[in-house]
């Protein structure tokens, strides 16, 4: 194998979600294997072809997005073999929580983060769904992180701003913010989970890997 990162993506054919904006930031500095279905429909998926222990293999990282289980309920399955294959196999999952496309949906597709928080060892929340789940939760934005990171148990909360170029990552040894240079949330999560291996968890190794400045 390659000293390359190795991020396994599971996306489905045409969409247009978090984790396959970041599978596509990180394929010029990573190995990235996207699976996608030869552009068989999502209702029609039969997630029962993936080789899960195959694919994960060697893999450093699974990434994943929660609109995704809305889909089909292939697709819901698919993720969440997918993640207990991880486990087997060493790989982390990063999860990106995005905005699905029908936003009234978004609770659902939090519901099932949270049905499977222990196993996902990033959480990334997108600015646009940040204030949303926090309304969901009960909680002020400013909280949030922190108290996923509390009461999940998941060893990494991220934000990224790409406007404000603003990040905070609520991690097991406490929380670092600041700066970071990129052009998106993509840009920044595919830099981070590329270095991340190599800098380590520690707080310096996240300070590294965040990119701040």
């Amino acid at each position: 194998m390659s000293g390359l990162v190795h991020i396994v993506g599971f996306v489905g054919p045409e969409e247009d979600s978090g984790a396959a904006a970041v599978l596509a930031a990180a394929s010029a500095s990573a190995e990235v294997d996207m699976i996608i279905e030869n552009g068989s429909p999502w209702p029609d998926f039969d997630h029962g072809s993936i080789d899960w222990r195959a694919r994960l293999s060697g893999a450093h990282w699974l990434a994943l997005s929660s609109s995704t289980i809305l889909e089909s309920d292939s697709a819901r399955s698919a993720q969440g073999a997918g993640m207990t294959f991880a486990e087997f196999e060493g790989a982390r999952v990063i999860m990106v929580v995005d905005m699905p496309a029908d936003e009234e949906r978004l609770a659902e597709a939090w519901g099932h983060v949270i049905e499977r928080i222990r196993q996902i060892h990033i959480l990334f929340l997108s600015t646009e769904v940040l204030p949303r789940i926090a309304a969901l939760e009960g909680m002020a934005p400013g909280d949030l992180q922190h108290q996923i990171r509390l009461r999940g148990m998941v060893p990494q909360v991220c934000t990224f701003d790409a406007d404000s170029k603003t990040l905070r990552v609520e991690h097991a040894l406490g929380s670092i913010s600041g700066r970071a240079s990129a052009e998106s949330e993509a840009e920044w999560i595919a830099r981070y989970i590329c270095k991340l291996p190599e800098s380590g968890t520690g707080t310096d190794g996240i300070k590294v890997a965040s990119g701040l400045v």
